[in-house]
């Protein structure tokens, strides 16, 4: 096994390799981690297990296309299979031998995601056209494709654009740990940058991963290189690499795009794009402007609400602690904290949550239902800035407990059982327009059930992240009676309301995105062990969350999905008292 001891990837200029059989000890992994996990194998979340497997009919070995030879390096974790037009890819988007990677490490700008295996399996498989073809124009990454990846890598990890959804360079604002990948907001381990250490297993002037529109990605070059030097293009061109980090080159007849001489391929660069810039080939696009993905792709398997950034947090430590169990190890202000997590039978994921004082707090999710449209929020990787997920829950919403950020809480305190649902939750899983701007923009109803003992009062709020990782906050209601089990629908007397940051107004402000597809927004209720300490009678929910993180006894949330079935800008429209409502820009919510 060859295990990556430093910065692996296209962006830096240091590899050192060392052969180990497993991960050594780790100093900065929590003591407790590796007594708290299980110490029996446990299964893999697989929200695909309920879509019908692929057929299994044995299939002729001397026809296996040439390109998968590069994932058959890493089986038996990367498996591939083969039609007339495709290369599946089947993995759990994890690094595995014979090339392990300590994932996480180095990052200075984390969105509160751990890396957790992914369905990659069955239907839910990468697809690798088998005969590329050069497209009139090429999809430039600077302007699209900033959603979902852009290739896979050898080790069956995907990649995506090197630019984040929000159009930033991933490597130079330190989202990236030593090995060019971090997590996306379904808990999703992906690269931004090329893993330039899969050389060493597939061997040299081989592939390190393939574009999604089928045409390979090589490792670095200089063109001033001769043949069999580390750095030469190893079909023997030497001509410059064009904006999108690829070029032409003559190969033997037959072998060619058409049956000819002539192909195309990408290269790996230490610089800007790091990666393929963009795609040469014929792609089918989905989205518009830079919200674009490639199709068809996989969705991951997210098991809980996306998260939001945690200032000022770097990652120093990440290890494997069991079968299916990590510890992740990450500072704030020089104090240390820890996420301790294992995946369970049946997929359930629990998360252990150590404090810098060691006050420890349990959440636990089960695998979310996939459904929807194939790529992005509905069928891709769930792209970063956005929670993913869809299904489960009353009438199709997505219900379970937990799903607070990261907070101190009371030891010992109640984790599970607080249940949240809303009878706004039309039949085809979608909230009600009516809730929103394109309705009567009356609040949606709320129910929940299992309070711990010792609940005192309740808070409640509604957000959703946008494209860009920005929160939109559409409720925020705290001071609930500790005996009120719901919030009814338009209800504006129970509680006391805190300020939306939609029209900066103390009331419910209805979701009103802007562009298309289906958004995603987050309802919670919190079971707190005391009345909450405020500065002022209007909290944002910034301030709310900072007054009850160490009264939270208990959290529930729900996703209330919505696509609007309009389009073009959005109009000002009033809210349940009248006020203004007004977007926040394209693709938001």
């Amino acid at each position: 096994m060859i295990r990556m001891s430093r910065i692996a990837f296209a962006g830096a200029s240091v590899l050192a390799v060392s052969s180990a059989s497993a991960h050594p000890p780790e100093a900065g992994v929590h003591d407790d981690a590796r007594r708290w996990t299980v110490a029996h194998p446990v299964a893999m979340p697989s929200p695909a297990s309920a879509e019908p497997a692929m057929p299994a009919a044995p299939q002729d070995a001397a026809k296996k296309p040439p390109q998968a030879a590069i994932f058959d390096a890493f089986g038996p974790f990367v498996k591939t299979r083969f039609d007339d037009r495709w290369l599946y890819v089947e993995s759990d988007g994890l690094p595995h031998p014979p090339l392990e990677t300590r994932m996480m490490v180095g990052i200075r700008s984390w969105q509160q995601q751990v890396p957790l295996p992914q369905p990659y399996t069955g239907t839910n498989a990468w697809q690798i056209p088998l005969r590329p073809e050069i497209a009139d124009r090429p999809v430039l990454g600077k302007t699209s494709l900033m959603r979902g990846a852009v290739a896979l890598a050898a080790n069956g990890i995907p990649i995506f654009n090197a630019l984040n959804n929000g159009g930033r360079d991933s490597f130079l604002i330190g989202e990236l740990d030593e090995f060019g990948g971090h997590c996306g907001r379904g808990d999703d381990y992906h690269y931004h940058a090329a893993p330039l250490a899969i050389e060493k297993i597939v061997g040299k002037g081989k592939p390190i991963a393939y574009a999604l529109d089928g045409f390979p990605i090589h490792g670095l070059y200089d063109p001033k290189a001769k043949q069999g030097e580390d750095l030469a293009c190893p079909c023997g061109s030497h001509e410059p690499l064009d904006e999108i980090n690829g070029h032409w080159c003559e190969v033997p007849a037959g072998e060619g795009l058409g049956g000819g001489t002539r192909s195309y391929h990408y290269h790996a660069s230490k610089t800007f794009p790091y990666i393929n810039g963009g795609l040469r080939g014929k792609v089918e696009i989905e989205g518009t402007g830079t919200d674009t993905q490639v199709i068809p792709q996989p969705r991951a398997g997210g098991v809980r609400p996306a998260l939001t950034p945690l200032r000022g947090a770097s990652i120093t430590g990440f290890e494997q602690v069991g079968p299916k169990a990590w510890s992740l190890r990450y500072e704030v202000g020089g104090k240390a904290s820890f996420v301790n997590y294992r995946v369970e039978d049946g997929g359930k994921v629990v998360f252990e949550f150590v404090g810098p004082d060691g006050q420890k707090r349990v959440e636990e999710h089960m695998p979310r239902a996939r459904g929807g449209r194939p790529g992005g929020e509905g069928g891709g990787p769930p792209r970063e800035g956005r929670g993913g997920g869809q299904g489960g829950g009353q009438g199709g919403g997505r219900q379970r407990g937990g799903g607070a950020p990261p907070r101190s809480a009371p030891a010992g305190a109640p984790t599970g059982g607080l249940s949240l649902s809303s009878a706004g939750i039309g039949a085809g899983g979608l909230l009600d327009a009516k809730h929103t701007c394109d309705g009567a923009s009356v609040s949606p109803p709320f129910a929940w059930s299992g309070l711990p003992a010792g609940t005192k009062s309740i808070a409640f709020t509604i957000h959703h992240i946008t494209t860009d990782g920005l929160e939109r906050i559409y409720l925020v209601r705290y001071g609930i009676p500790a005996d009120a089990t719901a919030l009814p629908e338009g209800d504006r007397s129970i509680g006391k309301f805190g300020l939306n940051n939609v029209g900066r107004r103390a009331e419910y402000a209805p979701p009103c995105s802007q562009g298309p597809g289906e958004k995603t927004y987050v309802a919670t209720v919190y079971a707190l062990s005391a009345e909450p300490t405020l500065a002022g009678p209007t909290p944002t929910r910034e301030e709310l969350l900072a007054a009850i993180k160490d009264i939270t006894l208990a959290s529930g949330t729900l996703e209330l999905r919505y696509a609007r079935t309009g389009g073009g800008a959005e109009a000002p429209r009033g809210g349940q008292d009248g006020g203004q409502r007004r977007g926040q820009g394209q693709g938001q919510g």
